[in-house]
């Protein structure tokens, strides 16, 4: 059973700043701010109803993260 695709408001509110915050301050960034290097990764994609929490959000580097999206693109799922 397929998941309802978020709205645009839902989006919003899971790609927000106070939400990001608080979610890297929960995985031991100070101040919530990541490395310049660094960017959180969100498994399933906001897009597609994923959740900003520290189980759903993984923080990789900005050229891992590349490499992910592509592979998603190639496999056609973006």
């Amino acid at each position: 059973m397929m998941a309802k695709k978020p709205t645009k408001e839902q989006i919003k509110r899971e790609r927000s700043a106070a939400k990001r915050k608080k979610v890297l301050e929960q995985k031991g960034y100070r101040k919530g701010k990541l490395p310049p290097e660094k960017v959180l990764h969100h498994e399933p994609p906001v897009s597609e109803g994923g959740k900003t929490t520290p189980r759903k959000t993984r923080v990789v580097s900005k050229e891992k993260h590349n490499k992910i999206h592509s592979r998603r693109r190639k496999r056609g799922k973006v």
